[in-house]
């Protein structure tokens, strides 16, 4: 991948690596599979050489992956903070987002959240568990 200095977001990583590609599909494989903290450890690999959209899109993924984790683990405090602010780092690098719909994987993050809404208003007990809405 290619450098830039620190702060300089204009630079755009249009072509990952073969590394990046398999690092990043061994990654969705862990999420669809709900390993969700291995999604994570993986996909911090890519992301921290990453930079501008790409960063951010990686970090919307990664907090994705450790909202799930959360609720497995029934901490849903930190489900929900990382649920929300991992959709504004989806938006800010949607166009570097080349392998997933980054409109479903919002809309399967508001839905696991009015589904767990509901679980702690005890109306339902089931969760929504996703997986990534690949392109």
């Amino acid at each position: 991948m290619a450098k830039q200095s620190p702060g300089d977001e204009t630079t755009i990583n249009r072509y990952p690596s073969n590394m990046e590609k398999e690092l990043f599909e061994k990654g969705c494989n862990h999420f669809d599979a709900g390993e969700y903290f291995d999604a994570h450890e993986v996909w911090e690999e890519i992301w921290v050489d990453s930079f501008g959209p790409r960063k951010y899109f990686l970090q919307g993924l990664i907090q994705a992956a450790v909202a799930l984790h959360h609720a497995r683990n029934e901490n849903w405090a930190g489900t929900r903070k990382l649920s929300a602010s991992s959709m504004d780092y989806l938006e800010r690098g949607r166009s570097e987002g080349f392998e997933v719909d980054v409109d479903q994987m919002k809309d399967r993050i508001v839905d696991f959240e009015v589904a767990l809404q509901k679980k702690l208003k005890g109306e339902s007990e089931a969760l929504p568990f996703y997986k990534l809405p690949r392109k």
